[in-house]
């Protein structure tokens, strides 16, 4: 018994992390398309929801107003989300294509984002964080693929510096969801750069985690597209910090389980487009830790050369890692460390990450970085 839970543990993990990436990247290669294109610059409205951003918000405003996008099909709403730090005045920089909206109390993002398609009247939406900055083109380049009718709802790029933390997770990651959007399975985006069909929109459930999952997966449910614009760019720096990095980790997992209660569709093929990617990409991941105990506990049960050699070579790579997050100076010169790092430090976000839902409280308002 302990063998087979090995093999189908190892099995599942492999899958998850390799197996799934490999399938989707050569499917992709035969059977993917990209959307046609074009010169696409309908009106847009550039949607920025801000929690005492006061130190950042005119500067990412002057951002948008500064991209190469026609000025005339060009504008930008703020919500500030009951800020007391004079966000709002700040985000007027005093231009006539900007307008604020500030909400009376905090109320969080879903909230702030309601609030604002509320208030739009041009056909298309793009949204972005006051944290990050976009290339100069990135507003033209995320809205070409709408050229095409198919397409519901664009991803752009989100840059990252390299770090032990993020950088081979977040490139891996990116590939994987240039492969989905190739195949017609893409049914997430960065929150720091998308834009969407306004007709599309469907008002967010009040403390939703992940409007970049619940937007995107409505546009799919509604019969489009969602595409990744890689040439489309927001910038944004990694976090330094493992601690920082690990409750971000934990609160987009935690809402995974969130969005599962919200939307049981989910689990269901026959109403769900994108059952087999979503449950590859993102249903095995949440079970994925839970693989990686066992695997652990009967490679010591099992009997065999191979299982003794496994769990040694799991308890290594495991103190590796250990060191690597506790003491960054030495585990940086052990080989591979940051990358053992950055795959416990997911699994184990991915572990607690039920736990963190259920009580679930603290995740129901933004948090400042």
């Amino acid at each position: 018994m302990s063998a087979w839970i090995f093999w189908v543990s190892l099995g599942v993990v492999v899958y998850t992390y390799v197996g799934y990436t490999l399938l989707v990247t050569a499917l992709a290669r035969k059977r993917g398309h990209a959307p046609l294109r074009g010169d696409a610059t309908p009106p847009l409205t550039v949607v920025i929801t801000a929690y005492n951003e006061v130190a950042l918000i005119a500067q990412r405003v002057r951002n948008i107003l500064d991209q190469d996008y026609p000025a005339e099909n060009l504008s930008v709403l703020v919500i500030d989300d009951g800020s007391d730090d004079g966000t709002g005045l700040a985000a007027n920089v005093g231009d006539a294509r900007v307008r604020v909206l500030k909400l009376p109390q905090r109320a969080g993002k879903a909230a702030a984002l309601n609030a604002a398609l509320a208030q739009l009247t041009t056909s298309h939406v793009a949204f972005g964080d006051a944290r990050q900055q976009f290339a100069r083109d990135a507003l033209r380049r995320l809205l070409a693929p709408f050229a095409d009718a198919r397409v519901g709802a664009v991803a752009g790029e989100l840059e990252l510096g390299d770090s032990g933390h993020v950088g081979l997770y977040w490139k891996l990651e990116r590939r994987l969801r240039e492969a989905e959007a190739r195949l017609g399975w893409l049914h997430g985006v960065s929150g720091a750069i998308y834009a969407l069909r306004v007709e599309l929109f469907r008002p967010l459930p009040q403390g939703i985690l992940l409007d970049d999952l619940w937007i995107p997966l409505h546009v799919i449910f509604a019969g489009h597209s969602v595409w990744f614009a890689r040439d489309a760019i927001a910038w944004d720096a990694p976090n330094d910090s493992a601690a920082v990095e690990y409750r971000r980790k934990l609160r987009t997992l935690a809402g995974n389980w969130q969005l599962i209660a919200r939307l049981p569709r989910l689990l269901m093929p026959w109403r769900n487009p994108v059952f087999f990617a979503w449950f590859s990409h993102k249903l095995l991941r949440l079970l994925a830790p839970w693989c990686l105990l066992a695997l652990w506990a009967t490679s010591w049960l099992a009997d065999g050369v191979i299982y003794r050699f496994a769990f040694c070579a799991q308890t290594v790579a495991y103190a590796v890692a250990a060191l690597m997050l506790l003491a960054p100076r030495i585990g940086a010169r052990i080989p591979l460390a940051a990358t053992a790092a950055s795959f416990v430090m997911l699994n184990t976000a991915a572990l607690f990450s039920l736990p963190a839902y259920l009580a679930r409280d603290q995740f129901q308002l933004w948090k400042k970085r």
